[in-house]
């Protein structure tokens, strides 16, 4: 994991020209690695001792830059290109979460640190959805998402290992795409989107679309079967307030998928000027509620077809 950090660390130097950039990623990842190690051994004298564990939990979350320590990798992944934000939210969060399972191994943990996971999960997913509603910075946009998908990666991990890691890898085929694109075509701005289709890339602009749908955890995706089968898994534990907190909050992240997707295909309805109801889909707020909408009706009809 700390030449994994070290490699990533000089990438940054390499193509960052702000060297507080690398810096700061330096510090974040010595402190949790230095904090890490110390209650290790702490934890060797105390081996059930749950403020302990969420301690420890908590230095994860702050590797990986969940709740409360979300802050620090949005502002870090502005100022690196698409391939390090690329490298950002897939492979610097594979070992540590690794790792976190290891250490704790989730199928026999105790219940307060499952708790505490559901917690971490929930209020991740939820800032990460909140505070990219209104952001126009396309690597922000991208980080939260990451975020999200981090906490879900956390939360499917602490039910099924291989589950977690078909998760991993949907989303690290899809990051890869969607990131190799925004590289491409230059885009670091929402709006900057509609340069996709001002080329004619069609195909392009399908597979973006198809990419972001699935990052998105839309129905009938693999994803969302994914999330689906987590969520029945803890059903059968009884947690029904986990249950519809988690449906909610998977609800609420569509916004900013379908706005990527609105913002894609915006020239293309203009052009063949498609519209909804009595309404142009240039709201994106309106489309956004509608599509969720939507997604809950048919996740509850497949609630219900599984129960």
């Amino acid at each position: 994991m700390e030449i994994n950090t070290l490699l990533m660390i000089l990438f940054i130097s390499i193509q960052s020209k702000n060297s507080m950039t690398s810096f700061n990623y330096f510090i974040i990842q010595s402190i949790s690695s230095l904090m890490l190690i110390m209650f290790l051994i702490i934890k060797n004298y105390l081996f059930n001792n749950t403020l302990i564990n969420i301690i420890i939990m908590m230095i994860f979350s702050m590797k990986l830059s969940m709740f409360p320590f979300f802050i620090w990798m949005p502002l870090i992944n502005m100022k690196l290109n698409w391939i390090l934000i690329l490298f950002m939210s897939t492979t610097q969060k594979l070992i540590p979460m690794l790792i976190l399972n290891s250490i704790f191994n989730f199928n026999n943990s105790n219940l307060n640190l499952i708790y505490w996971i559901y917690l971490t999960v929930m209020f991740s997913s939820m800032f990460s959805s909140i505070m990219s509603i209104k952001e126009l910075n396309m690597k922000k946009i991208l980080t939260y998402s990451s975020i999200n998908h981090s906490s879900w990666m956390l939360f499917i991990m602490s039910i099924d290992q291989s589950m977690f890691y078909l998760y991993f890898f949907i989303y690290s085929i899809s990051m890869m795409f969607f990131c190799l694109m925004m590289n491409k075509f230059n885009i670091n701005k929402i709006n900057q989107l509609t340069k996709i289709n001002l080329f004619n890339h069609k195909f392009i602009n399908i597979m973006l679309s198809m990419n972001t749908l699935i990052l998105s955890a839309l129905p009938p995706f693999l994803t969302f079967l994914i999330k689906l089968n987590s969520m029945k898994i803890i059903l059968l534990n009884n947690h029904k307030l986990m249950i519809i907190t988690f449906s909610i909050l998977s609800v609420i992240t569509l916004i900013f998928y379908m706005s990527i997707v609105i913002k894609m295909n915006f020239i293309l309805l203009i052009k063949n000027k498609i519209w909804i109801m009595p309404l142009k889909l240039n709201n994106n707020f309106f489309s956004s509620i509608l599509i969720m909408i939507l997604t809950f009706n048919i996740m509850f009809l497949i609630y219900q077809f599984l129960i």
